[in-house]
């Protein structure tokens, strides 16, 4: 065995020295790099490295001609560089290959090629112009490497390093090869189904929004660097300075197709390398030079000279698994490994001492070998059981095709079961499983036998010996499997975690009661950070502004809640002075409607934590309470007002009636004192009564007490209208109180529209034996006399051309209830304002001509004090019925 290790050591030790380098060919073959540009561009450099590469192994000598044609390309000049070429060529040997670099050069050597090459094979390289490189397949003398970005190759890399990446974003302007690249990146679409590809066009965002959306993105999601270097407003910047922006705004990892930008942030991709172009360019050249025919050789595809760069800090920052990477890449930054740099040097060391040592040494290692092989496992038995005995993690290890199972006393302890309780066998760990928890613990395990996963973790509950339930993390990897991949060994843990579990619902169980709290509170309450920024955004919140609470949370405060814009300094100096802010009946007017609202800011003053919260409250309903008591206030005082003028009136009234009887009754035939006093006089009281008759004096003094009457009325309807008492409930007959409300009415007299109550046709429509009503009657007028005035008022704003205004007033009864319908035949209402009647505050006469509470106090009254009901019908230009039921009396 020893012997046969040496051999096999200085085998490899001889074999390693004698490799030298071969030589291909003679020393006199030569081949002409014609290059499009000049020494100093940024590729040329990595594209003649690429062609020295393997040209010098091969001992083929190089020589370089620049067109110049980045700068220089006018034909004067190409036609100076032609004459220039040409007197050399003249001067030496034909070349052996001619390579070229980029498309100017191509173009042209296929233009002079009969000229300055003729029969001479020609090999391109870096050519963008696709179409003319493929043609070149049909030229037995030309042939060559495209240059081309590799879209989808990298699209597959980024899903292969970042497997839940959720969507890919490609940044693009509206440059021409950035477009170019935008429409190969958007052709991807069908080759990715399940992934979203999307762009984020620079062309339509400046440079601060542009930064902005990217710090919106979040770390799950990739983005693809086509072209960035101006954006809407025309604002250019350099490739570094773009880039460095993207870096510094973007929490997402940022993918390249080119070489340039690497190692500055960039996480990588199969990028077009120069370098990789030269060398297959060259590896051509040289096929070609030992023989092989140029139509053999077929134009290679630029994807298939492509590299792939990554960057090793990159990845690192984004938790990518070493695992994760391809074969064959180039890493970036990659540390600095002195076995790797120097492993030849090493290796060779290590044989002269690994020779020397073995030919001292190797009798006593094998003499020792054994023993200490016998005191090793001793020891690591001992470790292994001491470690299984403190161990509160269950280890188990499975032998698939036996199904037999190792598990360790301290599993076997975590369920409360002794050493020998628990049969090594797996059925015994899934007899244990909770039944909702096997399906999905059985398939975790499959998936790791049948390698579609190399280890696992899950987590199920298993129930202990006294018979209560446990969670359990599950952790388990294959060790060994089968030619077909079918695993044979796996080993794992499992861990009690049922502590951690209760706290994770007890977490969740508090996290959802606060929210609960949060969005059942009828306010508004927005969560800010230091910045404004929206960190909680309650179901109110969500109902007043219409936007939902992932839509809003992480934007600015003012562009999810535009009118709380104003509210931003006050939040500042709120957060900053800490002092809570609070502003009161702030006006605003949302779809149609009149709102006041309370603003309150909270400012948060925890330890580590800086923002502020928003309360917005409705109090529109509060601040119209306010405004209607300020107006109950006014009537009650118009009220007093009204029955002091109602008394003031009554006494020179009565005075009057008073005396316009006495004086009929001076005048009476009927008194026999009243002839008496004309004798007296001397005055013929016969003669006197034709006087009077033929003057009309007696109807005078009837009109006077007439008026008198009709005026004691309507002053005794003013002080019982004026009148409030709980106790003036009473069975009123409601015919009695339309008509006493007519009474009054028919005293309203607009001056501005010289509209006279007494110019509307009354129509009555009393049913019979209307049963009394248990009401208080003058709140009862009160809403009689509001809807009938209203319907006078809208009377006097139509015009007319045949039917003149009319007033039908109905009385009926329909069941148990009394209705009372009050149509008239004005201006009638549109259905938003018919909708919107009984609403506190709602008029739509101009300013000074009414309160808006008219409709609601009456609506009040009826429903809430009276038990009835109120509802209003319109047609809008033609009529309005109001329909009051009210509870019959059924004594």
């Amino acid at each position: 065995m020893i012997r046969r290790i040496i051999l096999i050591v200085i085998s490899f030790f001889l074999l390693s020295v004698m490799i030298t380098p071969v030589t291909l060919f003679a020393s006199d073959k030569r081949v002409l790099l014609i290059s499009s540009y000049h020494p100093a561009f940024p590729t040329f450099f990595q594209q003649i490295d690429g062609i020295k590469s393997v040209l010098d192994p091969a001992d083929v000598k190089l020589d370089v001609e620049f067109m110049d044609s980045k700068r220089f390309y006018a034909p004067k000049n190409i036609t100076a560089f032609h004459e220039h070429l040409k007197l050399k060529l003249e001067n030496i040997s034909p070349y052996d290959a001619v390579i070229t670099s980029d498309d100017n050069a191509l173009k042209f050597v296929l233009k002079y090629k009969e000229d300055l090459f003729p029969e001479i094979p020609i090999v391109f390289c870096g050519v963008n112009n696709r179409k003319l490189a493929l043609s070149m397949n049909s030229n037995d003398l030309v042939t060559g490497v495209i240059e081309e970005v590799s879209m989808r190759e990298t699209l597959n890399l980024i899903l292969r390093l970042l497997p839940k990446t959720e969507k890919i974003y490609a940044i693009v302007d509206d440059s021409p090869s950035g477009q170019g690249d935008l429409k190969t990146f958007e052709k991807q679409k069908n080759n990715f189904p399940n992934m979203m590809l999307d762009i984020l066009p620079l062309q339509d965002f400046s440079w601060e929004e542009f930064e902005r959306k990217l710090a919106e993105l979040p770390q799950s999601n990739a983005i693809l660097l086509l072209s960035a270097y101006r954006d809407k407003n025309l604002t250019s910047k350099s490739f570094d300075e773009a880039l460095k922006s993207i870096e510094k705004y973007s929490k997402a990892p940022i993918f390249h197709l080119w070489e340039h930008g690497l190692g500055q942030g960039i996480i990588g991709g199969e990028v077009i390398s120069h370098f990789e172009q030269g060398a297959a360019a060259g590896e051509m050249a040289t096929d070609i030079i030992a023989g092989r025919a140029v139509k053999d050789i077929d134009v290679v595809a630029g994807g298939d000279v492509n590299k792939i760069v990554l960057d090793y800090d990159v990845l690192r920052k984004f938790g990518v698994s070493s695992n994760l990477l391809p074969d064959n890449i180039e890493l970036l930054h990659e540390p600095v490994s002195i076995f790797k740099d120097h492993r030849k040097s090493i290796l060779i060391a290590i044989l002269f001492i690994s020779l020397l040592l073995l030919s001292s040494g190797v009798l006593l290692i094998y003499v020792f070998r054994l023993r200490k092989a016998e005191d090793k496992i001793r020891r690591s038995e001992e470790r292994f059981a001491w470690a299984m005995e403190a161990n509160r993690d269950g280890l188990w290890d499975w032998e698939i095709d036996t199904n037999i199972v190792y598990y360790s006393p301290g599993y076997k302890a975590m369920l409360g079961y002794g050493a020998d309780e628990v049969p090594a066998h797996v059925d015994s760990w899934l007899d244990l499983i909770h039944s909702d928890d096997r399906e999905l613990a059985m398939v975790v395990n499959s998936e790791c036998i049948e390698n579609k996963r190399e280890n696992f973790e899950v987590e199920f509950r298993m129930q202990k010996k006294d018979g209560g339930w446990c969670w359990i993390c599950g952790r388990g990897k294959a060790v060994a499997r089968h030619e077909n991949g079918r695993a044979i060994r796996i080993v794992g843990t499992h861990s009690d975690i049922t502590e951690r579990k209760q706290a994770e619902y007890e977490l969740i169980s508090l996290r959802n009661y606060l929210n609960s709290i949060i969005n059942s509170m009828p306010s508004v309450l927005i969560g800010l950070d230091i910045n404004g920024v929206v960190t909680q955004w309650n179901h109110r919140a969500q109902e007043v502004s219409g936007i939902s609470c992932s839509e809003a949370e992480g934007k600015i405060l003012s562009s999810v809640f535009p009118r709380l814009s104003s509210q931003m300094n006050r939040i500042d100096e709120a957060v900053s002075k800490h002092e809570i802010h609070v502003e009161r009946n702030i006006y605003s007017h949302n779809g149609g409607e009149e709102r006041y609202e309370d603003i309150t800011i909270y400012p948060l003053s925890d330890i580590g934590v800086e923002g502020a919260v928003v309360r917005v409250d409705d109090v529109t309903q509060r601040v119209r309470l306010e405004e209607m008591i300020v107006q109950n206030e006014k009537m009650m005082s118009v009220g007093s007002l009204a029955a002091g003028m109602a008394h003031e009136i009554n006494n020179p009234l009565g005075a009057i009636i008073q005396g316009a009887q006495n004086i009929d009754r001076r005048l009476s035939p009927k008194l026999a004192a009243n002839f008496k006093v004309a004798e007296r006089w001397n005055l013929d009281f016969e003669n006197l009564q034709g006087y009077l008759q033929e003057r009309d004096i007696f109807q005078i003094l009837e009109g006077i007490s007439a008026s008198g009457l009709r005026a004691g009325g309507i002053v005794s309807n003013m002080l019982g209208f004026s009148r409030r008492s709980a106790k003036s409930s009473d069975n009123h007959n409601l015919s009695d109180l339309l008509d006493s409300a007519l009474d009054l009415a028919a005293n309203e007299y607009d001056l501005d529209k010289k509209f006279d109550f007494r110019q509307i046709k009354v129509n009555r429509e009393y049913g019979v034996n209307i049963p009394a009503v248990f009401c208080e009657g003058n709140e009862i007028k009160q809403v009689f006399l509001n809807l009938i005035k209203n319907g006078a008022h809208a009377m006097a704003e139509k015009k007319y051309t045949s039917v003149g205004p009319c007033l039908t007033l109905r009385l009926h009864c329909e069941s148990n209830m009394v209705s009372v319908e009050i149509e008239d035949n004005g201006s009638g209402m549109d259905e938003a304002c018919r909708k919107r009647a009984f609403e506190p505050f709602f008029t739509t006469k101009q300013a000074g001509q009414g309160t808006g509470l008219g409709l609601s106090v009456s609506y009040f009254i009826i429903t809430d004090q009276h038990g009835g009901s109120m509802k209003v019908l319109s047609s809008p230009g033609e009529w309005t019925r109001f329909v009051v039921k009210l509870p019959a009396n059924s004594d």
